[in-house]
């Protein structure tokens, strides 16, 4: 019988990202204080994190998401057999079978947030308020990665606000530190030229077709490289040519180099469309001294603060006249800069694993609570 807490994850762990990052640096804190840690995710881990998470003696499993009775069943089969005492959820929603299943067991329940949840307005939302009073005492905690994420889910889900809390993400802020400025500048050949670095899904939400618009009106001998992979490549590579821009556009994919491909720029864009919850990219940037043009979504204009612009939405001329002020003014890119390296110090690893420790201390039986 294997107690402790489980992570359920509907999360493909295949590259070296910030979140795989936290998992290793949970189960390592977990590991100390004795406590088993179980992980659940849709697919089996490549080899980071998996070789880590198994070397700190995680038991993962794949769990079919994609069929949601079936992923509820096997949850809720394993849970009876082998009762664990938290169950942990990361990008499930809070009102899915997954869940009640879980709760079947009689674990405690943590739903955490990772995205902004937007209220609606007649029937609908009605429905949803009802759902929630339903539902709601099935979980015990909900997470969020941000006081904004937070606020969404008391308002659209009518979860109390003694049941929700504020664990904001984090990072490995050495990793960031720590880039090789000339490893991607030699790949991509741009030698002295300016270079704009976005990294984010390829998706219409994430806006990498309004930053290829603004990209077009900066014109001058500057580079943009787009790191990530999504449905939506194809038709901005062809956006990109329409542009007249293509041979300054370099999608790269996936990448688990991100530090040095930060390290390689001379200013990093994150032009989201939709309601961020946190923004990793934002912090990763800030940690990697890099002046920083966001879009004025969710979240992320408090993470930044001072250190970067802000701009609208749906404003391709107001980004691209950001760009070419930092890319000008080197003074005030240094200042921006300097702030973000600041800032990005409340977002470490150690600070996130203490503040989750003392989130599964309150609910973890005593036996382990003793030793957390």
């Amino acid at each position: 019988m294997r107690s402790g807490v489980w992570l359920v994850l509907d999360l493909d762990a295949n590259k070296r990202g910030s979140m795989e990052q936290q998992l290793i640096a949970l189960a390592t804190g977990l590991g100390r204080h004795r406590i088993p840690v179980t992980m659940y995710f849709a697919a089996m881990p490549a080899a980071f994190p998996g070789d880590d998470l198994r070397k700190l003696s995680v038991d993962m499993r794949d769990l079919p998401f994609r069929r949601p009775g079936l992923a509820a069943r096997t949850l809720l089969a394993h849970g009876l057999e082998e009762r664990p005492d938290i169950v942990h959820f990361h990008f499930v929603r809070a009102y899915s079978p997954l869940v009640a299943a879980a709760a079947a067991s009689g674990a405690r329940i943590i739903v955490h947030d990772h995205v902004s949840l937007v209220p609606r307005s007649g029937l609908r939302q009605t429905f949803k308020l009802a759902r929630g009073r339903l539902l709601n005492p099935l979980v015990d905690l909900r997470l969020a990665v941000s006081e904004h994420a937070a606020s969404t889910v008391r308002d659209a889900h009518g979860v109390p606000p003694e049941r929700v809390r504020v664990v904001e993400n984090a990072i490995d802020l050495s990793r960031f530190r720590q880039g090789d400025r000339s490893r991607l500048r030699d790949e991509l050949r741009v030698g002295r030229s300016k270079l704009v670095v976005s990294v984010a899904r390829l998706e219409e939400e994430k806006g990498g077709a309004m930053l290829l618009r603004a990209f077009a009106r900066v014109g001058g001998d500057v580079h943009l490289a787009l790191v990530g992979r999504g449905s939506r490549e194809q038709a901005w590579k062809r956006l990109a040519s329409d542009l007249g821009i293509g041979f300054r556009v370099h999608f790269l994919g996936l990448r688990n180099d991100v530090e040095h491909v930060l390290a390689a720029s001379d200013l990093v864009v994150v032009p989201s469309q939709w309601e961020e919850a946190f923004g990793l990219a934002v912090v990763e940037a800030m940690a990697a001294g890099k002046p920083l043009v966001v879009t004025r979504s969710g979240a992320m204009p408090g993470i930044v603060g001072d250190a970067g612009v802000v701009v609208p939405r749906l404003d391709p001329d107001a980004m691209a006249s950001a760009i070419r002020e930092l890319l000008a003014d080197d003074a005030h890119a240094a200042d921006l800069s300097a702030k973000g390296r600041a800032r990005a110090e409340r977002y470490g690893m150690e600070r996130y694993v203490r503040e989750m420790l003392a989130v599964y201390s309150e609910l973890l039986p005593r036996r382990w609570r003793r030793a957390a």
